[in-house]
């Protein structure tokens, strides 16, 4: 035994030295790589940095942050919810047929909100059984969804909800739109409820490790299906802001924001394997995305090659997640 070999120790080590490095350049990568976008927008377009285009920006992202804030309650959970583009669909499609045969904008906004809720409820009561995963169980729901969002709408637009345009789509106050306010209140909303909750501290256990959370008395499958049905009220405030924004709801008005959103809260620092994250990531994911599309359509870039940046973005921060 004297004669054996000492195990070498410097390439553990420097493979340990390594990764965090490998973690910091990760970070700011794509944090340069859009500050570079912005000041050659802010160049080529000094239009860019105005405050009325700062603004136009939070409104056209107003929709996609409240429905990115509630991704994130679920993917800090461990979590995934591939129907939030159908699912915002039909509970817009809802909002404006109520308006519509009821006259009334509150019961529209409820009933939109409420449509919202209760899908988000059969996604929770489907992922709590593990009987198959979230990615599957929620894109089976996208499809049944989409469906669902034709036959309601007989594939026309929903219009006549006036009021609610007049609100969402043209309404200010102190010349902040009102799509703005919401999404600030649904963000410190789920921040409080992330951070100041039961529900939030187990929502981190679970995402941490389920097999131990359920051990140390966390009603596992009751809080699956709370997380699923809170991002589905979000889903549907975002829904009544769009079809607000619109003024109408189509049955495809949701294609891609389940993508974006997705891309909103990866980019904020929330890995897709749960356990961790923020809110306040996922608003700097929503508006980093919304300076690109932005900037692009200030460049006069076409909008397929602003789907080829957006999904270089979010292959980007996936590779990134992985290396932290």
């Amino acid at each position: 035994m004297s004669d054996a070999t000492p195990i070498p120790m410097t390439d553990k080590n420097d493979s340990k030295a390594k990764t965090p490095k490998l973690a910091t350049v990760g970070r700011y990568t794509l944090l340069i790589t859009l500050v570079a976008i912005v000041v050659l927008t802010a160049v080529g377009n000094p239009r860019f940095l105005s405050a009325n285009n700062l603004l136009n920006i939070l409104f056209q992202v107003s929709a996609l942050g409240i429905a990115a804030f509630g991704q994130t309650i679920l993917l800090i959970g461990a979590g995934l919810d591939l129907s939030v583009g159908a699912m915002l669909s039909v509970a817009g499609l809802v909002c404006a047929l109520t308006i519509a045969s009821t006259g009334s904008v509150l019961l529209g906004v409820l009933a939109g909100i409420l449509a919202g809720g209760f899908i988000g409820c059969i996604n929770g009561l489907l992922v709590s059984t593990n009987r198959a995963t979230p990615f599957i169980i929620t894109l089976g729901m996208m499809t049944l969804l989409q469906g669902v969002a034709i036959i309601i709408s007989g594939g026309s637009p929903v219009n006549g909800s006036g009021a609610l345009f007049d609100v969402f789509g043209l309404g200010t106050l102190a010349g902040i739109p009102y799509p703005v306010y919401v999404m600030a209140l649904a963000l410190v909303a789920v921040f409080l409820v992330m951070r100041s909750t039961t529900l939030g501290r187990y929502a981190f256990a679970v995402g941490g490790n389920e097999e131990a959370a359920r051990l140390s008395g966390i009603p596992v499958r009751r809080l699956k299906i709370a997380l699923y049905a809170l991002n589905g009220l979000l889903v549907g405030v975002a829904a009544v802001v769009l079809t607000g924004i619109l003024d109408s709801a189509l049955p495809n008005m949701g294609t891609g924001y389940e993508l974006r959103a997705i891309a909103a809260v990866v980019i904020g620092g929330t890995p897709l394997l749960g356990g961790r994250g923020t809110v306040i990531g996922t608003l700097g994911g929503v508006l980093l995305l919304g300076l690109v599309s932005n900037s692009m359509n200030l460049l006069g870039i076409g909008a397929n090659y602003q789907s080829v940046v957006l999904g270089l973005i979010i292959t980007a921060a996936v590779i990134l997640q992985r290396s932290r």
